[in-house]
């Protein structure tokens, strides 16, 4: 049974740093994601956001040559939408894997400092120990903060990502209803 536990033990030890650097990146991308986010609420304050602004100018540019039929039109449009859609959905990913890996990898840096203070309490080396503890709550705190950053966060976009979603369907339905007038108004001046 030693074998197996001194196994475990060189694993653990071996995930120390792994961990560590990951719970600091975990940080650090959380720092440049609330920049970002601060970013985009301005830009959304002075109504000037990129994502919709980029299907704006996409949804001009195809009816400046769109399809010949209602059908055809339809699901360029649709296409288009659901294209912007999966785009915007695929920005909010890093967050959503923040959720869960910043907890995990705190609850990670948790634990395994935690068998090394454990194991330098026995000898009764309670410097070590203490060392260990620090990093041990120090790595939840971490962990814990940027899982809820990212979740808040997350959740403030997938509003927006909603909204902006109304707003493009809403574009995408009235110049199909302005497109299919127009059609019916050229064939009535033909006839």
């Amino acid at each position: 049974m030693n074998i197996i536990e001194s196994i475990l033990l060189a694993i653990s030890n071996i995930l120390y740093y792994p961990v560590l650097l990951g719970v600091l990146f975990v940080l650090v991308h959380q720092v440049f994601a609330v920049g970002k986010f601060l970013s985009e609420l301005k830009q959304r304050h002075n109504k000037n956001f990129k994502q919709i602004k980029a299907f704006e100018i996409q949804h001009k540019d195809y009816f400046e040559a769109p399809a010949t039929t209602y059908k055809a039109v339809e699901y360029d449009l649709i296409s288009a939408l659901r294209k912007w859609h999966q785009g915007y959905k695929k920005s909010l990913n890093a967050n959503r894997l923040i959720i869960k890996a910043g907890p995990s990898l705190g609850l990670l840096g948790t634990l395994i400092p935690m068998g090394t203070a454990l194991a330098s309490l026995s000898q009764g080396n309670l410097k070590v120990m203490s060392a260990n503890m620090v990093t041990a709550f120090t790595t939840t705190v971490v962990g814990m903060a940027s899982g809820l950053i990212a979740f808040l966060l997350h959740y403030k976009q997938t509003e927006w990502m909603k909204k902006d979603l109304f707003a493009c369907e809403s574009l995408c339905e009235k110049s199909l209803v302005e497109w299919e007038m127009a059609l019916q108004n050229s064939i009535k001046n033909n006839d």
